[in-house]
């Protein structure tokens, strides 16, 4: 376990009373380690596919095939409608949080020329319009970038949007060289050279290298046309690839920022194109920061005019121009999943077709050999099994050369627990209950957490002060996992994370107030439940809200002051959340402790035949034929 981990589960505190729970520190065990990347797959409309399973992907690494163990579908689409037992006091889930998407616009200005580009950012802020209130949006220059501020503020958005502008002006030099042609001539291309002799010189590079057309030269003065020519296009060559580097250096460091972040996130890249040559640029670095952060770079390619006012003359090779700077971008965006679609002025339609495919994606998973643990980047190629749509995943992924599951999951978690965005890829939900703790001014909370999935699960309770006041940490199965801990009353917030071997984040923070109901100088603690334990003295574990199985323990404790008596009884009434009519009553077994005050109410309640809904369970404290205390618990019984 990675120190952070060991710094994390060191204050826990288990159990000891009436409600025990595992009486074993927390420990993480390594599961099966998994590679997952995320993939697109398109119809003839642009909308995503969401109905294919593991069998309907065939993988390949180095050109081996390797088995999908897993496609999850996952749905980006905004949450407008919410179950009302998700909106509920007595837990909290991240179900219930439309945390939205993360989209960056990122303007290339250094590849976007000074007296172009606005109708492109008015498409882009007509696109920030469209997009659902609940996305988060950041806006930036690669030129300059600095911290990243997401927001849902759109008019702060377009503000922003508005003070980018491109810094590519037109270069004026003597010759009238093609980006294309410059390019290769400055890589030694000698009929490049000798085509652009001839147009701008007058005369064939041929003439400049007899010894005929020497001795001419000679007696007039030597003629450096096609050196100069030469120069020119290194010259022009040199400042492509500065002006690339540039742009890759901002859009690496974009990256980076976004890599904390939990879930998915998408860059809109405007560029007028770059020159991306493989030979001098490695995009492996953008790629593989790319998969850790899994962003996904969607460029949209400027249309470039073929003749404007600031210019006198039209490359003689504009269209290979453009075709190697829409190469450049082509290869960025397919680095990192992505796309290039072309952008003719403030057309609407290609940033309306990047909407469609963010509506969602598929998380596939396979299980990686030894040997890949190297280090090193490693080819994938993810294709449909069947054909019918179009796929899009990332070419490649590493792994660390000693890398554990549970270390790099440990590390993972520190970060997401420290992380103040929710992730809502992984349902999380949690519930926490007060209990008097005997024979001190001191309260017990009891914390319950559910995950849908095989995970390893975090929490931090933090005080009213922003201290962390206990931590506690475990890798369990699906299903309910719960632990204690002695606090000071007061309010708390609860932050719990979890992560699945798929690599899947759900976080959720939850603020509740740790102290116990008081009724005739009777503590009473809140009521839990949950299943019947196997055996009796097993740990309970708590139902957070959906109840399952045909019988349910409900749990109470009770303390009485001193001198004071404690209730003669407990009953457990259940009525519909929407009514107050008792569904059915049931008496408690109340157990008192010898020679004190303290006791604890058990009653075993029959579900089996309700109707799936909503219902509350109620406690009813009763002396001396006076009910003295009411201490509710809603719950719900799901479909079966």
């Amino acid at each position: 376990m990675s120190s952070d981990m060991k710094r994390l589960a060191v204050c826990v505190l288990l159990v000891t009373t009436f409600v025990p729970l595992p009486a074993q520190q927390p420990t993480f065990r390594s599961g099966v380690d998994l590679v997952t990347l995320d993939a697109t797959v398109l119809g003839r409309d642009g909308a995503p596919i969401d109905n294919l399973g593991p069998d309907d992907f065939r993988l390949e690494v180095d050109g081996r095939v390797r088995r999908v163990v897993s496609a999850q579908y996952v749905s980006q689409v905004a949450r407008r409608t919410l179950p009302p037992q998700l909106a509920a006091r007595h837990f909290t889930s991240n179900e219930a949080a439309d945390t939205g998407r993360i989209i960056v616009v990122a303007v290339d200005e250094a590849h976007i020329r000074r007296l172009e580009g606005r109708p492109a950012l008015r498409a882009a802020e007509a696109f920030i319009d469209k997009l659902d209130p609940s996305d988060h949006i950041g806006v930036l220059g690669l030129t300059r970038v600095g911290a990243l501020t997401l927001t849902r503020n759109r008019v702060a958005l377009k503000q922003k949007l508005g003070t980018l502008f491109g810094q590519a002006d037109p270069v004026f030099l003597q010759f009238n060289l093609g980006l294309s042609e410059a390019l290769e001539i400055a890589e030694g291309s000698r009929s490049r050279l000798a085509d652009a002799v001839l147009r701008e010189c007058g005369r064939a590079l041929t003439e400049y290298v007899s010894v005929a057309r020497a001795a001419d030269d000679a007696g007039a003065g030597r003629d450096g046309c096609p050196e100069q020519i030469e120069q020119e296009s290194r010259g022009i060559a040199q400042h492509a690839h500065t002006q690339a580097r540039i742009s890759l250096s901002g859009l690496e460091a974009l990256v980076a920022s976004l890599k904390d972040i939990p879930g998915p996130k998408t860059v809109v890249l405007l560029s007028e194109g770059m020159v991306a040559d493989p030979r001098r640029i490695d995009l492996a670095r953008v790629a593989a920061e790319a998969q850790a952060a899994r962003v996904s770079i969607y460029a949209l390619h400027l249309e470039v005019p073929i003749f404007e006012a600031a210019q006198d003359r039209i490359s003689p090779t504009l269209s290979r121009d453009l075709q190697v700077k829409g190469d450049g971008l082509a290869r960025v965006a397919g680095a990192a999943r992505g796309a290039v679609f072309r952008l003719a002025g403030n057309d609407p339609r290609p940033f309306a077709r990047i909407a469609r495919e963010l509506s969602g994606y598929y998380l596939l998973a396979f299980e990686p050999i030894e040997t890949e643990r190297d280090g090193r980047s490693h080819r994938i190629r993810v294709e449909l099994a069947r054909g019918g749509g179009e796929l899009r995943a990332r070419t490649g992924f590493t792994l660390p050369v000693v890398a554990p599951a549970a270390q790099s999951r440990d590390a993972r978690l520190v970060t997401l627990l420290r992380t103040l965005t929710m992730a809502t890829e992984l349902p999380v939900r949690v519930a926490t209950y007060a209990f008097t703790e005997p024979d001190s001014p001191r309260v017990r909370v009891v914390v319950s957490a559910e995950v849908d999935a095989t995970a390893l699960l975090g929490f931090v309770l933090i005080d009213a002060r922003g201290v962390i006041a206990t931590t506690a940490a475990r890798e369990a199965g699906a299903g309910r996992y719960a632990f204690s801990a002695i606090v000071a009353p007061g309010l708390y917030t609860l932050r719990a994370g979890a992560i699945d071997p798929l690599g899947r984040q759900g976080s959720v923070e939850r603020p509740f107030d740790a102290r116990v109901t008081v009724a005739e100088r009777v503590s009473l603690s809140d009521l839990i439940l949950a299943p019947l334990p196997a055996r009796p003295g097993d740990a309970l574990e708590p139902f957070v809200d959906r109840v399952g199985g045909s019988q349910v323990m409900a749990y109470l404790e009770m303390h009485a002051s001193e001198r004071e008596r404690l209730p003669d009884a407990v009953r457990i009434v259940i009525t519909r959340a929407d009514g107050e009519d008792a569904l059915m009553t049931v008496a408690a077994d109340v157990t008192r402790k010898p020679a004190s005050s303290w006791a604890v109410a058990r009653a075993v309640v029959p579900t089996g035949s309700m109707q799936p809904g909503r219902y509350v369970a109620r406690a009813e404290i009763v002396t001396s034929g006076r009910t003295i205390a009411r201490v509710p618990r809603p719950f719900t019984i799901p479909e079966r």
